[in-house]
């Protein structure tokens, strides 16, 4: 049985590593706090992304399966104002842990593709 808060075995040994490069880094303390919580809550989505049968096998196992959970984690976001500071922070995991870049671009998620209707 795992300990509130803590994540499952693959994903919090990369929160683990991921905390153990950001006390490496030069980013002030503060800002690897809040890189910190926001990697976590990627992988705690990812986690429950992976249970709901919503993400298929190992979402972070090689580049692209990384590059397409960062999209749809940043989907996910669409609407929220820290969308895109949640990405950098995701960026950021995904550099530090040599998962490859995400290819997600800055600024607000897209919003899903829809055919427009036109009115006659």
């Amino acid at each position: 049985m795992r300990a509130a808060g803590m994540l499952p075995a693959p994903y919090d040994a990369l929160l683990r590593a991921y905390t153990a490069a950001l006390a490496r880094s030069h980013l002030a303390p503060s800002s690897r706090a809040v890189y910190l919580r926001r990697a976590r809550a990627y992988l705690s989505w990812i986690a429950a992304a992976v249970a709901d049968g919503h993400l298929p096998g190992e979402p972070l196992a090689d580049m692209t399966a990384a590059v397409r959970t960062a999209t749809a984690y940043h989907q996910s976001l669409s609407g929220t104002t820290t969308a895109t500071a949640v990405l950098a922070a995701v960026e950021d995991f995904h550099a530090r842990l040599r998962l490859g870049g995400t290819g997600v671009p800055r600024g607000p998620a897209p919003r899903p593709y829809a055919i427009p209707v036109r009115k006659t």
